[in-house]
């Protein structure tokens, strides 16, 4: 079994220091517009994460001004597969249904193995497509 990063883990004090060591090497390659944005996504998420949940304690919702370029979400994916892995070793790989996503390099390495969690990623795109249509037309049709 492969360890993939998990969205529902709260990164370690390891994970955030290698995260911060890539973050850093990056600051001396990227444009440093693209750079900021990537940045404020980084810091965005922490903060959020830090933030309370509960039924009387929602998420706070914050509107970035951020350009996602293609370099920006591929560094994107690359620190977040760092913050919940705890490894360096991450590939972006396309799914196959014009999604991409970060896997170690374990998994990156199996073609058989890769193969079959992008078919995984491919059918929860799907289904989260499907949830989406269903809630866009509830909400169309209470309005």
């Amino acid at each position: 079994m492969h360890d993939h990063p998990s969205s529902d883990a709260a990164p370690g004090p390891e994970a955030h220091e290698l995260a911060r060591f890539y973050l850093d090497t990056l600051e001396d390659v990227m444009d440093p517009k693209e750079y900021a944005d990537l940045r404020t996504l980084v810091s965005t998420l922490l903060e959020g994460m830090a933030e309370p949940v509960g039924p009387d304690d929602p998420p706070s919702e914050r509107q970035l001004d951020i350009d996602l370029t293609p370099a920006v979400i591929d560094e994107w994916l690359t620190v977040m597969g760092i913050l919940g892995s705890g490894r360096m070793d991450q590939t972006i790989v396309e799914v196959g249904d014009g999604s991409r996503t970060v896997v170690d390099g374990e998994l990156a390495s199996d073609p058989a193995a890769l193969a079959a969690f992008c078919a995984q990623v491919r059918e929860r795109n799907r289904i989260r497509e499907q949830e989406r249509e269903f809630l866009d037309g509830l909400e169309a049709d209470l309005s």
